[in-house]
């Protein structure tokens, strides 16, 4: 069970059941609902084994895998000399 990033986008006009189905059928497989964007795109993880059952929806417009990569902060160092002024 790997757990995948991935843009829902729901079809228009944007209405609160489209959005109570969205949330009970990630959250019933186990997925979290990231972040909600206007317009009716929402941020979802969930096991990448259901990103199909969500693509069969008939509310669902568009869905697409996002990658995060994990971005690294480099080490400042101050030397003796900054350190003593």
């Amino acid at each position: 069970m790997s757990v995948e990033t991935f843009i829902v986008q729901l079809h228009d006009p944007l209405t609160t059941n489209k959005v109570e189905a969205l949330t009970k059928a990630v959250v019933l497989r186990g997925g979290r609902i990231e972040l909600v964007a206007n317009k009716g795109a929402f941020v979802v993880s969930i096991d990448h084994v259901f990103s199909d059952e969500l693509r069969a929806m008939p509310i669902v417009k568009l869905i697409g895998g996002v990658g995060i990569r994990k971005r690294s902060v480099p080490l400042i160092k101050k030397s003796s000399y900054q350190e003593k002024n």
